[in-house]
């Protein structure tokens, strides 16, 4: 079995029959390995106890997200958060958006963690606020739909 890469509790946001609600899950992230692929797994659980972890709750439903469908994982700013001082952020696969949030440190290691395990090529330090990078500054790193080894091949 492989080993999570980081688990805790986060708010998921549900909408049903127009009304929006935080629920509560137990969240775990494992990383991509021979036996598996890379995926955020959800746990509903009821009685979250003193240990407040999954171990000491009954476990009623799973769901996954495979990592490999991310798009993008990015902090946003809700007006009406699950709890005073908790951070939101979105992740958007190709098929559906999830808001999830959690306190606000937690939030942003769990946003660096995704982005680290869902786009493996990229360099995720977390940049200052107050020096956003310019747009000139940016670079197209290689990936598989850009490749700079077509460079200046002419294709007949």
């Amino acid at each position: 079995m492989d080993g999570a890469v980081m688990e805790g509790p986060l708010f998921l946001q549900s909408q049903r029959f127009g009304t929006k609600r935080w629920r509560k899950t137990w969240a775990v992230l494992y990383p991509a390995s021979p036996h598996g692929v890379a995926r955020l797994e959800f746990f509903d659980h009821k009685g979250s106890g003193a240990g407040g972890g999954r171990g000491g709750s009954r476990r009623l439903d799973c769901k996954v997200i495979r990592l490999a469908e991310c798009v993008s994982v990015a902090p946003v700013a809700v007006e009406s958060p699950p709890e005073p001082g908790a951070s939101a952020f979105r992740l958007d696969t190709a098929q559906r958006s999830h808001l999830l949030a959690a306190d606000a440190p937690s939030s942003a290691a769990w946003v660096q963690t995704l982005c680290r395990n869902a786009f493996p090529k990229g360099s995720w330090a977390l940049a200052p606020a107050e020096n956003p990078p310019k747009l000139s500054a940016l670079e197209m790193l290689e990936n598989s739909l850009y490749s700079p080894t077509w460079e200046g091949h002419v294709l007949f």
